[in-house]
């Protein structure tokens, strides 16, 4: 066990022990993807957070919310829905944008939290619509409470869609223009429960489903040419 978390982690027997008990356990249970198999084949966890804020030093995670597609199917039967219990002050945008009461926010601890999230996502490669903040604020509230780094592949639907456009230089194309609600109304997602975490894991896993179609099509059918940068 200890010499594969060292392999993975790349740090001592003695370094891996001080971590909390979820993340050992995420370690030794984490594989690498099969960069040959088919994209209509893989695994993926489609997830959103809501947070108090953009500040990734400041703001907390007030809810998780993710959802699986395998074998080319969202799996609703398949899903996890959590409210992260938070003392940080509610603010009047906060409830309004997120739709969350202080009774909702006295949910799971955030040890609980994350711990489930990281049980959950196993070894499946991650997507989300600007997933690198959710990654850093969840890398984040797993240091917090012993635990390290999400190892997972990660796959933005926002970095997809411009892929989609521009094979060989998605970076060179307006951002803005990418945002999960145009993707919606370009692609004919009907964007039910919007801003919380588990409507938009929704949205954004069909949005997904939508750009592996087209990128299929244009050749893009195994998992390594999908996670290529």
């Amino acid at each position: 066990m200890w010499s594969k978390l060292k392999q993975i982690i790349g740090k001592t027997t003695s370094d891996t022990k001080t971590y909390a008990d979820f993340y050992l356990q995420y370690l030794e249970a984490y594989y690498k993807p099969d960069l040959k198999k088919s994209i209509h084949e893989q695994s993926f966890v489609i997830l959103d957070t809501e947070t108090t804020g953009l500040d990734l030093g400041q703001d907390n995670i007030l809810s998780i919310g993710a959802v699986r597609i395998i074998n080319n199917t969202i799996d609703i039967s398949d899903s996890l829905s959590i409210i992260v219990k938070n003392q940080q002050f509610q603010t009047q945008n906060a409830v309004a944008i997120h739709g969350l009461v202080q009774t909702d926010i006295k949910g799971q601890s955030e040890g609980e939290s994350i711990a489930a999230l990281f049980k959950f996502v196993g070894s499946d490669i991650i997507v989300g619509h600007h997933i690198a903040f959710d990654i850093a604020m969840l890398n984040k509230l797993s240091r917090k409470n012993g635990g390290g780094d999400l190892k997972n592949n990660l796959l933005d639907t926002s970095y997809l869609a411009r892929r989609l456009d521009h094979t060989t230089d998605p970076d060179s194309l307006d951002r803005k223009e990418y945002t999960l609600d145009k993707l919606c109304s370009r692609f004919k997602v009907i964007p039910k429960a919007r801003h919380t975490a588990d409507g938009d894991a929704f949205i954004t896993a069909i949005v997904f489903m939508k750009l592996i179609q087209k990128l299929y099509i244009k050749g893009v059918t195994s998992t390594g040419q999908l996670v290529r940068k």
